[in-house]
């Protein structure tokens, strides 16, 4: 699946998820490229999975700078 499709899947932006897909530190597979397409597409049951690990461990609403180590 195409990032554009990625991201309509997942309601966020092309380029939040192409920002994803492109930093190293996300761990994302190499992309597939169909013959004749310079587009890359990814696996959708990878980004399922990669995606509900990645909004599993957001936590909103609640600052992380103020957590104190021991008391």
């Amino acid at each position: 699946m195409t990032i554009p499709k990625l991201a309509e899947r997942v309601g966020r932006s092309r380029t939040l998820i192409h920002r994803l897909a492109t930093n190293p530190a996300e761990g994302w597979p190499a992309p597939v490229f169909k013959p004749g397409s310079s587009r890359p597409e990814y696996d959708v049951a990878w980004f399922d999975t990669y995606w509900a690990e990645r909004q599993s461990g957001i936590r909103q609403g609640r600052r992380t700078d103020l957590d104190t180590q021991g008391g």
